[in-house]
């Protein structure tokens, strides 16, 4: 289902809230129905338990997110015209989830078992999990707010499910109000300027899907986190943006301002079939003819602080956290170091790391034999691309355990990729699975494994789970994807507004921009974006120092660079306006709330965040299968916010007020 709905304009973000619901309902249900035994066999040993749900919620959550490999497939076959075998394209799938299976299982001792490795997404489901199965767990009568949390859980699932009948079905402008726009949707500089899609400048959300699509929850990300992102966005988007632009640099006017296409030198999109080979690989000389590729300027600069994110990445994990690195490498699950649950977990056989490292490299021959038979990408390239993953997953883990931003190694995979795959986009994309798409898988494990850890689930349960999960999963989002391809109109283009795949797009215009041109390696038009590398190696160590120099500085340990780069890594396709509402929201709650009702945030905070979901999960369903299946849209009127839905028809176009379209049709 995750799948399915990836693919549309505005995809339905599946929360792990709606699988611990699902879970919670199926399990209570089945508690009560099945008889506790058939021919000897037993079905129901009793109460459904915290455990059977939390091993419910491992499985499950470990598949629901999207895109992670098959999007190799589908622009493979979408744009490129190279047809896959299915048993080759699902054993394909199947190695990359055992790759990050295998690696996030050597990482625990340095990302699960330490008490500062909180993974609050993790923590979140936990408190779910306990809250409907045990709520007395959390009575506490000296409290001033006495309504039970399980209460409140449902009662803000209902609002949520009310309300987000108007943002979206009835009324979707209001998940994107560009006020300023609205009121001159015919200003080509103010719609790019106010535009949801453009810099977001005004533009208010009143949808909590729109927030959490790419970003995720604001309530999981501690404050000080958000201030780095918001700091990032501001300087990415509001300052260097708009100057490129409308200086004309690059010639980036006869773009939007900010896009997830590439374009050719008139504005077009740029039609990659026009330059490749019939073995796929770059024509230098129609390629010549053709021109070079142009990205939006606000790509551009997303990619240069990207850039930037990566040598701070490493620089940052030195400093501030290779000590510990040094000391967990000897540490066992009972070394005070650890977190209580972690000396709780000793008592538990655990999988020997040898598991682990006998599954990675049984998944990389198989990698290897696959590579070499369907020339997917040149097989020494294997092992160095799982190299460079195990090398970034610890320092990306790191962020991600402490902030719950997912950050990858992105920048450093686009970069070596069209170093050594340049003139060739299939390669570059089987390169970028084996790297950044295992990276996040391994962070969707290492989450799933805290779950476990929190809750008491024996790793020599939880290993299993994920092998079943990853099989399961590959199968049914291969064959989910190829019947939507094979099944919707003009799926993934601009002629179906309602199946766009926006963020299909961004990683179609990497392949291009890095596979095919190279056109951030050196001597290229922007080349200039890889002095990021320089500058995020330098500024981490000025912030260290600095907070070396002033200890009695407290907000100086809370400058994090590899977060400031890395802040507008998901824009494009995640449009501008999201960052500012999403910022508010976190200021409202891990500032606000955090410090002036503590005890509130404490008891609720984590709960409002998984309730909302739910509701918009629970809504978006009905939604769709009642009306949107069915092609029932709802009657027009101007509240529909136009063809980009925020009543901004010009935020998408170039400096002229064209919107660019294919060339070739």
């Amino acid at each position: 289902m995750s799948q399915f709905f990836a693919f549309r304009t505005s995809p339905l973000y599946l929360d792990i809230g709606i699988i611990i619901l699902l879970a919670y309902m199926l399990g209570k249900l089945m508690s009560k129905i099945l008889p506790e035994r058939i021919f000897h066999i037993t079905l129901n040993p009793g109460p459904f338990t915290y455990k059977e749900h939390a091993m419910i919620t491992i499985m499950a959550a470990s598949g629901t997110h999207t895109y992670q490999g098959i999007e190799t497939l589908i622009i493979q076959r979408l744009y490129y015209k190279y047809h896959l075998s299915h048993v080759n394209s699902v054993l394909f799938l199947i190695i990359m989830h055992f790759i990050a299976i295998s690696i996030s299982g050597i990482l625990k001792r340095y990302l699960i078992w330490p008490s500062f490795m909180i993974w609050p997404k993790a923590l979140m489901g936990c408190s779910l999990i306990r809250t409907l199965i045990n709520e007395d767990e959390f009575s506490n009568n000296n409290s001033r707010w006495k309504m039970s949390r399980s209460k409140f859980f449902w009662l803000i699932v209902l609002f949520q499910f009310f309300w987000y009948w108007f943002p979206g079905y009835i009324f979707p402008l209001l998940s994107f109000i560009s006020l300023i726009c609205f009121m001159a949707p015919k200003n080509i500089i103010l719609s790019q300027v106010t535009g949801a899609y453009g810099l977001g400048l005004g533009t208010i959300e009143l949808d909590w899907n729109a927030w959490v699509s790419y970003l995720d929850s604001p309530i999981l990300v501690p404050f000080w986190a958000h201030v780095n992102i918001f700091a990032g966005f501001i300087v990415v988007v509001w300052i260097i943006t708009p100057i490129i632009y409308y200086l004309n640099i690059w010639d980036s006017q006869k773009m939007p301002i900010i896009s997830n296409r590439a374009f050719d030198k008139d504005g077009y999109f740029f039609n990659m079939t026009k330059i490749l080979t019939e073995d796929f690989h770059v024509n230098k000389t129609a390629y010549e003819i053709y021109g070079p590729v142009y990205i939006s300027v606000g790509y551009v600069i997303s990619t240069g602080f990207m850039f930037a994110g990566i040598t701070a990445l490493i620089v940052h994990t030195i400093l501030y956290y290779g000590k510990s690195i040094v000391e967990q490498y000897h540490a066992s699950l009972s070394n005070t170091n650890n977190d209580i649950h972690a000396k709780l977990m000793s008592h538990y056989p655990e999988v020997t790391e040898y598991w682990y490292y006998i599954m990675l490299l049984l998944s990389l021959l198989i990698a290897l034999l696959l590579c070499y038979f369907t020339k997917m990408m040149p097989t020494p390239l294997v092992p160095a691309s799982i190299l460079l993953t195990i090398i970034f997953a610890l320092p990306t883990g790191i962020i991600t355990a402490i902030t719950n931003m997912t950050i990858t190694a992105l920048g450093a995979t686009d970069f070596l990729g069209s170093l050594i795959l340049l003139g060739n986009p299939i390669g570059y994309l089987t390169f970028r699975t084996f790297t950044h798409t295992c990276q996040n898988q391994i962070l969707i494990y290492l989450t799933n494994i805290k779950i476990g850890h929190y809750m008491k689930i024996p790793p020599r349960i939880v290993f299993p789970l994920f092998i079943i999960a990853s099989i399961i999963t590959s199968i049914i989002q291969y064959i989910t994807s190829i019947y939507l391809l094979n099944n919707v109109p003009h799926i993934c283009t601009s002629n179906n507004p309602a199946w766009r795949c926006l963020a299909l797009h961004a990683t179609h215009t990497a392949s291009i921009v890095y596979g095919a041109t190279g056109s951030f390696i050196w001597n290229s038009q922007y080349s200039s974006m890889l002095y990021g590398l320089l500058i995020g190696a330098i500024l981490p160590i000025l912030s260290w120092f600095l907070w070396k120099a002033f200890p009695r500085i407290k907000w100086l340990a809370l400058i994090n660079f590899p977060i400031f780069f890395m802040a507008t890594i998901m824009l494009p396709p995640a449009p501008a306006a999201e960052y500012p509402s999403w910022f508010l929201v976190g200021f409202i709650f891990n500032f606000i709330l955090y410090r002036y009702a503590h005890n509130w945030w404490e008891k609720y905070a984590y709960i409002f965040s998984i309730a909302m979901s739910c509701g918009v999960a629970i809504c978006g369903f009905v939604i769709f299968f009642a009306f949107q299946l069915h092609s029932s849209s709802f009657p027009q009127w101007w509240g529909l916010g136009g063809i980009n839905g925020d009543g901004c028809p010009l935020d998408g176009a170039n400096f002229s007020g064209v919107i660019p379209t294919d060339r070739y049709i």
